[in-house]
């Protein structure tokens, strides 16, 4: 038989023993623990003994948003939308599109742009010249239908086709019926 550790309030990182909750199928204690946060979670009292449960899971939350902020910017589960315009931008263009002071350090882009508004992308005022302060602005985007429209037009090479041209395309297609309803089908309407 099991001899249970009375754990009522002893302290076990971020956790006071409140008191005892239930016994397990394998016989393991379960205690009710009050964490520095204010939450109450029922955990094994040999976990918590033995330093593998050490809070309610506000300490990994606490490390982990640590170590995966970078420069200050980091969103609920990702990066906020200025930073990852900045990441974009590093990644879409080579080296010789971006200047050194904005590659190499997103402070200083943070600083020159500001902040990225809603429903904008970041372009270049002169296309010739490379992304870096003085030549990039933030560029109002056209709604999430037009961009998807615009996407699926460059997916499938699509040209504006008058209805002369058409025709033309429809008399040449003849021989084959069904190239002619699928050339119909796809125009705009």
């Amino acid at each position: 038989m099991k001899i249970r550790i009375d754990m009522t309030g002893l302290r076990y990182g971020r956790l006071v023993g409140v008191s005892f909750a239930h016994k397990s199928r394998s016989g393991h204690a379960h205690w009710l623990f009050l964490c520095d946060c204010g939450n109450e979670i029922v955990a094994a009292g040999g976990n918590v003994r033995s330093g593998s449960t050490a809070s309610c899971g506000c300490l990994h939350r606490e490390i982990s948003a640590a170590r995966l902020t970078e420069h200050g910017h980091r969103a609920r589960k990702h990066h906020d939308a200025t930073y990852r315009a900045w990441q974009r931008m590093k990644v879409e263009h080579d080296s010789s599109t971006v200047l050194p002071v904005w590659s190499d350090d997103y402070a200083r882009f943070l600083a020159d742009m500001g902040e990225r508004p809603s429903d904008t992308v970041l372009t270049r005022a002169d296309a010739t010249k490379p992304f870096g302060p003085g030549n990039c602005c933030w560029l109002p985007v056209a709604s999430r239908s037009v961009r998807a429209t615009n996407g699926w037009m460059k997916r499938r090479d699509y040209l504006p086709v008058s209805s002369a041209g058409l025709r033309a395309l429809t008399n040449q297609s003849k021989s084959v019926p069904r190239a002619a309803a699928t050339i119909r089908s796809s125009m705009p309407r």
